[in-house]
C-alpha cells in the first residue's frame, strides 16, 4: 500500500522554540519526501527527546559515536491493512527505501541507477569536511536562535557548554576564510550545472541544501552576516543554488 493523504507517511523531524524546523539532517528527508511528492506528516520531536523516543521504537543506533540516536526517521504505512508501519532512520537509508518502495517512473528518485557509491562516498568521505569548515564560526548562535531553556541545558550538558561560547571577530573572519578556500575547490570540481551531478538534482542536493538551511537559520537568516558572505562565494553560486533548493522546499507535499 502506498502513502496517501489519509494514510501518510510520518516524519520524524527536530522541532525548533518556534515550532518550527532547523537541522539539517531531517532536512533532507523532507526535501526527499517534496521532491517524490510523498504525502507526510511530521511528528515533531525535542532533540533530548530523540534517543528515549527512538528506544522506545526499538530503533537501533544511528551512529556509533555521540549522539548515538539521531533524525530524521519516517514511519512508512504497511501494505497489511493491520500491519505495522515500515520504520526507517537515517536520511540515505531513507532515500533509498524510499526510491525502491516508490520507484520510477511514477516517482522521480533521488538516488539514481549507477550513482549509488558515488553519492555515499560524497556523503560520507567528502561532505562532512566542506559542512564542519564554518561551524566554529556560526555555532556560538545555536542556543539562541532555536533552542528553548530545556533543549539549550541539553545541549550544554551532551556537547560541552564551552563549544557554544562565542569567537572574536578576527577568529570568526578567519575560520570563515577558510571555509571558503573549501567551498571554492568544491564550487571547481562539480562544474557549472544547476545541479551536483549536472542537471539532474540527487541526494547529494539535499545534502548541501541542508547545510544552506541550517546556516542560514543559525546565522540570521537572508540579512545575517554569514548568510551575507555565503552569498558572495563563487560569484553568487551559492545563493543561486539556494533558490533552487527552496522550490523543493516550498512545493511541500507535507499533508498536516
Amino acid at each position: 500500500m502506498a502513502a496517501t493523504p489519509e494514510n501518510p507517511i510520518i516524519f520524524y523531524d527536530i522541532v525548533a522554540k518556534d515550532g518550527s524546523y532547523w537541522t539539517p539532517n531531517p532536512f533532507k528527508t523532507r526535501l526527499t519526501l517534496n521532491y517524490k511528492g510523498l504525502p507526510y506528516r511530521v511528528e515533531w520531536v525535542k532533540i533530548e527527546d530523540v534517543e528515549p523516543l527512538m528506544k522506545d521504537m526499538g530503533i537501533p543506533p544511528t551512529s556509533k559515536t555521540f549522539p548515538h540516536y539521531t533524525l530524521p526517521m519516517i514511519a512508512d504505512p504497511s501494505s497489511e491493512p493491520d500491519g505495522k508501519p515500515t520504520l526507517v532512520s537515517e536520511s540515505f537509508r531513507i532515500a533509498e527505501y524510499l526510491d525502491e518502495k516508490y520507484p520510477a517512473p511514477k516517482y522521480p528518485i533521488v538516488i539514481p541507477p549507477g550513482t549509488r557509491a558515488l553519492q555515499k562516498i560524497f556523503v560520507e568521505r567528502y561532505a562532512p569536511s566542506i559542512a564542519m569548515a564554518p561551524m566554529p564560526a556560526i555555532v556560538s548562535g545555536l542556543p539562541a536562535a532555536v533552542l528553548d531553556e530545556a533543549s539549550t541545558e541539553y545541549m550544554y550538558r551532551t556537547r560541552g557548554k564551552d563549544r557554544f561560547d562565542p569567537i572574536s571577530e578576527e577568529t570568526s573572519a578567519k575560520i570563515l576564510a577558510e571555509a571558503r578556500e573549501k567551498w571554492d575547490a568544491f564550487a571547481l570540481t562539480i562544474g557549472d550545472g544547476p545541479w551536483i551531478t549536472g542537471d539532474t538534482v540527487t541526494f547529494a542536493d539535499f545534502l548541501i541544501g541542508g547545510l544552506l538551511s541550517f546556516w542560514r537559520r543559525i546565522g540570521g537568516g537572508d540579512e545575517g552576516k554569514l548568510w551575507k558572505e555565503v552569498a558572495t562565494w563563487q560569484d553568487g553560486k551559492w545563493a543561486e543554488y539556494w533558490k533552487r533548493i527552496e522550490e523543493i522546499e516550498n512545493k511541500s507535499s507535507c499533508v498536516a
